[in-house]
């Protein structure tokens, strides 16, 4: 089935990413643990910071494609979901940042610990359990769930695809602290925009696709209606 996958939705392999400066944070809490919040707060201290949402909103959907692949890899590769992936793996996705948190830091956690030894942890978490599942139903579980038109518009759109497959499917930094509050942000509302600034960025490639995929059944009936009422003149 993921060879299948593979040749329907296969986007050409992006352009890897260099390292140049190491990659000094990983952190490791999951989404919807103020893991923007976080990662606002690393940008203050000077540290180009990665997030779960430059995974789905990465200018070439190949990346994304590059992520699934390795998330493929974590769950897939072996019986006891044991994978080894390299720094070189990572840095081709993740090189031009100097810190990773959400969804890509807490799924290759392990991995990516391994990967950069010298990387300071960060284990972000939620005081309340409750409180933290409460906010992930209403915003990721709920937008996946409920949004049965998102599940089809990942059948005509490889970037929607790709995304699919990589979600669903699977003093600290030597900084001083700036004088300011810690920031608060992606309340459950800003999280309902993005997704709809996302949809809609996709929807005209997925229609588009729809049409195309509509046009060629449609093409093929025709001829088929054609050349067998040919057939049959040439018969009488």
């Amino acid at each position: 089935m993921d060879n299948i996958k593979d040749k329907l939705y296969s986007l050409p392999k992006p352009p890897p990413r260099t390292r140049t400066k190491p990659l000094q944070v990983i952190c490791v809490g999951p989404p919807r643990s103020a893991t923007e919040s976080l990662g606002l707060a690393l940008h203050k201290l000077g540290l180009p910071t990665y997030h779960g949402w430059d995974i789905i909103f990465e200018e070439n959907p190949g990346y994304i494609q590059e992520w699934a692949h390795l998330a493929r890899r974590k769950w897939k590769g072996d019986p006891d979901g044991d994978v080894q992936i390299t720094t070189a793996e990572f840095d081709a996705l993740i090189g031009h940042v100097e810190a990773v948190v959400d969804i890509c830091a807490s799924f290759f956690a392990a991995e990516l610990i391994q990967a950069y030894p010298e990387a300071k942890i960060i284990l972000n978490t939620r005081k309340d359990l409750d409180a933290w599942h409460q906010s992930a139903t209403k915003t990721i579980v709920h937008e996946i769930e409920d949004r049965v038109f998102l599940r089809t518009l990942r059948l005509f759109n490889a970037h929607f695809f790709w995304c699919w497959e990589m979600f669903i499917v699977n003093g600290f930094a030597g900084k001083t602290p700036p004088d300011e509050p810690f920031p608060k942000t992606n309340d459950p509302m800003e999280f309902k925009k993005r997704v709809e600034r996302l949809v809609k960025r996709q929807f005209v490639n997925a229609i588009r696709n729809m049409l195309l995929l509509l046009g060629s059944f449609v093409f093929l009936f025709y001829v088929t209606v054609t050349a067998t009422g040919l057939r049959v003149k040439d018969r009488e």
